[in-house]
């Protein structure tokens, strides 16, 4: 009966619209009306020098502006001279007739596509791309946004553009077919996903008649079987749900406040149809018709998902109790989960949480996982492990809720919100309009960050919500290809859908908490937040060389931008044996993945605390990175730095798993074209470059014996270079210094000189036009990506400048003609590159063989990078200067001169 309601509701909504922009509703006759005093409305972080309003226009769309600008002579580090904004609108692919799946996506897509007072349809990106700015969208099932940034002199400009796709959309039938090709292209993306293919399976298997039942992306078969009709369909859609009391404007602007809230009035003028906004939140969850599916993944990954549909937990937010729950499943340190399966080799990873939006989290239900990265040990004995998980939710019943681990987090989360790094304009415009749906104007900010309040019954109704009988087991692996007999229909995945025995029920329901507890105390929460006078010689803007010596050289950068408790210490260990050949480059790397994998549960309270560390492994040497809160980073990196130098514990713990799942990762980076171009070119470009599948066939070889033999400060001589800075003095950075230098026995007598340093060498070209063609990974992918690489020559400034004059000219019009018009493929990019000292400059577009052949491609790139050359003449001056000014932010005679 509910689902027959919801389709009476939607029958019932108007469909009535105007074009005219007038607004006419009787009830409300000012233009603006403030919810409170935004100052205490709204909770910021201390340190945010930001203004923001909360307000609600004439037509009723809520609006945030946030003036990011100077006040009172302080500079806020997250100033900027670009301005952003973002439009959420509470409709997305559950609205949709069920006839035309992926409508709401079309429509999406359409917006972009001209109005009536701007109708050419590339007006929009146009405008911004010649303006140093950049835009997107997306589409989910029960909100769709849009956002775009812009240098600040030409915000309004690009707000009333931005404001009339609302307004009065022009929705062309010509332009509705390329755009069918275009959202086509973007599902045929999809069909090499496991993400997607998986969730596919997932909504296949729920009832029928629930609202998120069904196909959300669209393709030429369920959008182009009749243009006349589509086109049709998309205006009524936009006339029935776009309404202005289903908007959320947020804006971000250097501009002040009152100046913005002039700018917002243009949207004023999109009509409110006084939709009514649908909610899910009464309806049934959603049950799947089996509770245990075998999936046959594209990449080989192997891992077993337990899953639970929760009550929505969106109005839960002051509490977070699916937060708290998560927190301790997936918690890695002693007595947890992971550190259990670690120690029988079953494992290597474990995750536990709720992803945002889309068949994750909705006004519906929340989806509660828990993924675990299984060796194939671990694979054999599914079973045992998934008694372990329910052993270990059995622990939780028993312990939960606790007050401790609660408060730790508040703290941690406080913490962590006080000091958050500011965003840019685009960044920020893109979470708070989301934010804006989900929570009252005062936590529009902190909603997502904050634990605002303990809530013992909420935990307990979660942990409770986990049973046996209510879950969801996949298991994943390549081993299952003759098992997966079905077929999902949109995305192709390959599954088998079967029961849990009862029997086996039964045994997870008697299950004792066995030997888990929960997690130990964090020793590693700051304490100390104060920022340290530093004074030191030199421009502030570049680091300044505070040592030096045969063996070593730091380097000091003074933070006066930022200015938080955090500092950064960064070392490269130069040696010219880590890297000398393939083999000792594959011995050092997988001796970094298992040092990870011992000490990870050691050092994640400390990864919890905000204090990360990252080990890597190059040509040329190791490369450490510490960055954090500096209360307790000292006794952080001694105690880690002494795992990897001093512990005889040699890193041979889960040796097999490890090592299984290292050469897995490898060898699945470049199944998706993409990345597999990437590495292709720098394979090209750069000397005895160690490409992915040479390195996991490397690591192949290795043994355990040869990880025991091995000792990392016997690849000597070395010479260390360190740069650091933030919340920390010059003359603690050399105590840093000297301790790894003491750990690794650097003398003067074995220090390596600068001119025997590692450097990767860079090939240089010949004039010329030179095609490589490789097949892809995956056979079955029919994604291909043709790559137009030109290599220019040693950076230099002047040059650097050029080039990002071309890249913002050449963007939109390579966009608009290769992909809008053409439809050569659902993704066009322009980039530059610097390769050791090297500049270059690429056109990417990623297309479909099926549609396209890359030849084909390839000959109109070619065609259109012709008519750029001729295009960029000195007709194209003005435009020029005015794309420096967009993307430099102003200096335009400087730069005329200097050009």
């Amino acid at each position: 009966m509910v689902f027959e309601k919801l389709a009476s509701q939607i029958k019932r909504l108007s469909l009535s619209s105007s074009c005219s922009g007038d607004y006419s509703e009787s009830s409300d006759s000012s233009s603006t009306s403030e919810v409170k005093d935004p100052r205490d409305a709204i909770v910021q972080r201390p340190e945010d020098y930001s203004e923001c309003r909360s307000l609600t226009l004439a037509n009723g769309i809520k609006c945030l502006l946030i003036s990011d600008g100077d006040q009172d002579e302080l500079s806020d580090p997250s100033s900027s001279d670009k301005s952003a904004a973002a439009m959420a609108v509470k409709v997305g692919s559950a609205q949709e007739p069920s006839d035309t799946p992926g409508l709401a996506h079309l429509l999406e897509h359409m917006l972009f596509m001209g109005c009536k007072k701007y109708p050419n349809e590339n007006e929009y990106d146009n405008f911004l791309s010649l303006h140093g700015g950049s835009s997107n969208a997306t589409t989910d099932y029960e909100l769709t946004s849009y956002l775009f940034d812009v240098s600040t002199e030409h915000f309004e400009g690009a707000l009333d553009r931005f404001a009339h796709q609302f307004i009065c959309p022009s929705l062309k039938k010509a332009s509705v077919k390329r755009e069918v090709e275009a959202v086509d292209s973007e599902y045929m993306e999809g069909l090499q996903s496991d993400t997607q293919k998986l969730e596919a399976i997932f909504i296949s298997l729920i009832q029928p008649e629930h609202p998120f039942n069904r196909f959300t992306a669209g393709n030429k078969e369920t959008l182009l079987e009749d243009v006349e009709e589509i086109t049709h369909e998309l205006r009524k859609f936009y006339d029935q749900f776009y309404s202005a009391n289903a908007m959320y404007l947020c804006m971000v602007s250097p501009e002040p406040l009152d100046r913005m809230e002039e700018m917002s009035k243009v949207f004023e003028q999109i009509p409110n149809k006084k939709t009514l906004l649908l909610s899910w939140e009464d309806y049934p969850l959603p049950k799947l018709s089996c509770n245990f599916i075998k999936y046959y993944p594209v990449k080989d990954k192997t891992k077993l998902m337990l899953i639970w549909f929760l009550k929505s937990q969106q109005k839960n937010y002051r509490s977070k109790p699916n937060d708290y729950v998560s927190w301790c499943i997936g918690h890695e340190g002693k007595g947890s989960l992971l550190s259990y399966l670690k120690s029988k080799g079953y494992a290597v990873s474990v995750e536990c949480g709720t992803s945002a939006g889309g068949f994750d989290d909705s006004s519906n239900f929340t989806r509660l996982d828990i993924v675990i990265k299984l060796s194939d040990k671990g694979l054999k004995m599914y079973r045992d492990v998934i008694t372990l998980v329910f052993q270990y939710i059995e622990m939780l019943k028993r312990k939960l809720p606790c007050s401790r681990i609660f408060k730790e987090m508040e703290k941690i989360h406080t913490i962590d919100f006080d000091n958050l790094e500011a965003e840019d304009p685009y960044e920020r415009v893109e979470d708070l309009v989301e934010n804006m749906t989900l929570y009252p104007p005062k936590h529009y900010l902190s909603g997502p960050e904050l634990m605002f309040e303990y809530n013992p019954r909420l935990i307990t109704e979660v942990v409770n919500s986990l049973t046996p009988q209510s879950v969801t087991v996949v298991l994943q692996s390549k081993s299952f290809k003759d098992e997966c007999l079905e077929t999902e229909k949109w995305y192709k995945g390959k599954f088998s859908s079967g029961v849990l025995e009862q029997s086996f029920i039964g045994v997870l329901s008697r299950v004792s908490g066995g030997d888990f507890h929960l997690p130990d105390p964090n020793p590693y929460i700051p304490e100390d937040f104060d920022l340290k006078d530093i004074t030191l010689e030199g421009p502030p803007s570049a680091p300044t060389l505070i040592s030096t010596e045969r063996k070593h050289k730091t380097w000091f950068h003074k933070d006066e931008v930022f200015e938080q408790p955090e500092c950064f210490i960064y070392f490269h260990i130069f040696s010219k044996y880590v890297g000398r050949d393939l083999t000792t480059f594959a011995l050092n790397s997988l001796n970094v993945v298992l040092l990870e994998n011992r000490i990870a549960e050691t050092f994640y309270p400390a990864k919890l605390a905000g204090l990360e560390s990252e080990i890597d492994i190059q040509k040329d040497g190791w490369h450490f990175k510490f960055n954090g809160y500096n209360d307790k980073m000292m006794k952080f990196f001694r105690k880690l730095i002494y795992e990897v130098f001093d512990n005889d514990n040699k890193n041979t713990f889960n040796f097999t798993a490890v090592k299984d799942a290292t050469i897995k990762s490898l060898k699945i980076s470049n199944i998706k074209p993409q990345q597999y171009a990437t590495e292709l070119r720098k394979s090209l470009i750069y000397q005895d470059f160690y490409t992915s599948e040479a390195v996991a066939e490397a690591i192949s070889q290795i043994t355990e014996c040869d990880i025991q033999r091995h000792k990392a400060t016997e690849t000597g001589p070395f010479f260390l270079e360190c740069l650091g800075g933030g919340n920390i003095t010059p003359e603690e950075l050399k105590k840093y210094v000297n301790y790894i230098g003491k750990k690794i026995r650097l003398r003067e007598e074995n220090a390596l000189s600068e001119h025997e340093f590692v450097q990767p060498r860079v090939f240089k070209f010949p004039v010329g036009r030179f095609v490589y063609k490789v097949p892809n990974t995956n056979p079955d992918d029919v994604n291909s990506v043709v790559v137009n690489y030109y290599q220019h020559d040693a950076v230099n400034f002047r040059d650097t400048v050029i080039l990002g004059v071309i890249e913002g000219l050449i963007e939109e019009p390579a966009f608009n003609q290769l992909r809008t018009r053409l439809q050569l493929g659902y993704s066009v990019s322009v980039d530059n590159h610097e390769s050791n000292g090297v500049t270059g400059f690429s056109l990417t577009v990623c297309s479909q063989a099926n549609k396209h052949s890359p030849d084909h491609v390839n000959l109109y790139v070619e065609r259109f990078l012709k008519w750029f050359e001729e295009y960029l003449g000195k007709s194209l001056w003005l435009r020029c200067i005015q794309s420096v000014r967009g993307n430099c932010g102003g200096g335009t005679n400087q730069l005329e001169g200097f050009l």
